[in-house]
């Protein structure tokens, strides 16, 4: 918290520095104050300032790129003749999530296109994942764990 008030204070510094007090200067001033401290603190090896923005932004990153995958998927699909699609559905499990970080990760593979949970088990331990594109059902369990394991390291 005491680095959050120094991010502050140091945007309101930048702001005077600049002689003005606007929404961009403070916007700018608390960026490069931010990415300062990120960086003293990795230096001072103190509790990592920023670690948890970083993280976000890694998994946004990550979480970007797999639905550009998916959508190009899917529009190679629409665009070109025959029948493609190898559909399964799959038992993912989900075991150890608390309830928010299940929903989010039901969501996450829900956004992606060409999956989609169908189903939960009623004890809340597995998913039931229908996959377009499925046709080795070993490799559809890593990228669904995968995205478990980014999502539990990078945003929990």
């Amino acid at each position: 918290m005491t680095m959050f008030l120094l991010n502050i204070m140091l945007a309101v510094l930048w702001c005077f520095t600049w002689g003005t007090f606007d929404f961009f200067t403070l916007t700018s001033g608390f960026i490069l104050a931010h990415l300062l401290l990120g960086l003293y603190s990795r230096v001072t090896v103190l509790e990592g300032y920023g670690t948890k923005v970083r993280d976000l932004l890694r998994f946004s990153l990550y979480f970007i790129r797999i639905l550009i995958i998916a959508n190009l998927q899917i529009a190679y699909e629409i665009l070109t003749p025959g029948i493609g699609v190898t559909p399964r559905i799959v038992r993912f499990d989900v075991t150890g999530l608390t309830a928010a970080q299940r929903t989010i990760l039901a969501n996450a593979i829900n956004l992606t296109p060409g999956t989609l949970v169908v189903d939960i088990a009623p004890d809340r331990r597995t998913f039931y994942v229908h996959c377009m594109y499925a046709e080795n059902k070993d490799e559809a369990l890593a990228q669904l764990e995968g995205l478990k394991r980014r999502l539990q390291s990078e945003v929990f």
